[in-house]
């Protein structure tokens, strides 16, 4: 009975049943077994999100600093092959850049102590007094005007506490990060990039190996593109703020030119640091004229680098239009924040450059079908 049932039946569509059936029944059992094994999992992925972030950050700062070791190993060498070259010039690299991170240090702490040993303590006092007598007035007004905002002092505790951890967790990535760039500039020989191009080519074949060494060479004309820009960018900021602020005679001009350039490194940050720093010097120096005119250069001055020099700086070295820029920086913004904005034009360029790659081969085609 069964049997002539079965026989009666579309063998096709029985068939696309039975897979069916098998397929949901799967993934069902492996849903089930991910929900309940999801702490284990969990952890799991802390663990490597752990191990793997000190070296995508090695790697960023290997592939920075690259180009200055190699050329200071050239130098070093003369042309012949030296054992200490490499690790001379990975020294000397680091140490230049732990000097000049201590002078900037050095200076800001100068700048500190200039303005703290200028203040009136009396007058400082008053205000501490006064402040502490209206405390209780002005924590009660705050309380209840973050209530209105479904904001509890609670909330903000724990934002503070991810505020904290998030820093702590960046700073001691940047310290093993460092670590693993450091292996990474004196690995002279490629012997890792070598066995991971080895595995690559043996797992998924030659013609792979190809396209994603082609990938990797357009990746490094994007990206280096853009960081040439951005250097270049933050060196016309930064001298265009000092001279400028300098002849309206802003106090520490210099100082508040040079943290606007590195601050034009990341987009838009240049005039936020800018305007805060240039607050802080004047304000601790009672300058209050000339922070106004300060405030007025600075705009000026980012308006024509946010619309002039920084687009067409970038459209030259990473090959994409302008328009393109500004769309990739917003873009980035709103997916990544900061970090998104920061690899927002040279992935914006990366992406063009496969699509003309692709239009290309689609036009070859048509051509030899004609």
């Amino acid at each position: 009975m069964l049997k002539k049932f079965l026989s009666g039946l579309d063998q096709k569509y029985l068939k696309t049943c039975v897979y069916a059936a098998v397929t949901v029944l799967v993934t069902g059992i492996i849903a089930i077994l991910l929900l309940q094994t999801g702490p284990i999992w969990s952890k799991l992925w802390a663990i490597f999100s752990a191990m793997i972030k000190p070296v995508i950050i090695g790697g960023i700062i290997c592939y920075l600093l690259l180009p200055v070791v190699n050329r200071l190993e050239k130098m070093i060498s003369g042309g012949q092959k030296r054992a200490y070259a490499r690790p001379l010039s990975v020294l000397i690299t680091f140490a230049v850049i732990a000097l000049l991170l201590i002078a900037a240090l050095v200076a800001l702490a100068g700048l500190i102590y200039k303005n703290v040993a200028s203040l009136n303590i009396n007058s400082v006092m008053g205000l501490y007094n006064e402040l502490e007598a209206q405390y209780q007035e002005f924590g009660s007004d705050l309380e209840e005007l973050l209530s209105t905002f479904n904001i509890s002092s609670s909330s903000i505790s724990t934002f503070l506490t991810g505020v904290t951890s998030a820093v702590e967790s960046f700073f001691s990535g940047l310290l093993f990060g460092v670590i693993f760039a450091i292996y990474f500039l004196l690995d002279e020989q490629n012997s890792i990039f070598s066995y991971w191009s080895r595995a690559f080519r043996l797992i998924f074949g030659e013609k792979q190996l190809e396209r994603l060494n082609a990938f990797l060479k357009d990746a490094d004309y994007a990206f280096s593109g853009y960081i040439r820009g951005q250097m270049v960018d933050a060196a016309i900021v930064g001298g265009l703020s000092s001279v400028a602020l300098a002849l309206a005679g802003v106090p520490q001009a210099v100082l508040i030119g040079i943290c606007m350039g590195l601050g034009n490194l990341i987009p838009y940050f240049g005039p936020i640091i800018g305007y805060g720093v240039t607050a802080v010097v004047c304000i601790s120096e009672g300058a209050y004229v000339k922070m106004v005119i300060a405030f007025v250069i600075i705009a000026i001055i980012m308006f024509i680098d946010g619309n002039i020099i920084n687009p067409r700086l970038l459209s030259d070295n990473v090959d994409v239009h302008p328009l393109l820029v500004v769309a990739a920086l917003l873009g980035g913004g709103v997916l990544g924040g900061i970090a998104g904005m920061l690899i927002a034009v040279p992935t914006a360029a990366l992406l063009k450059m496969q699509f003309d790659k692709y239009l290309r081969k689609l036009e070859e085609s048509k051509e030899q079908t004609e």
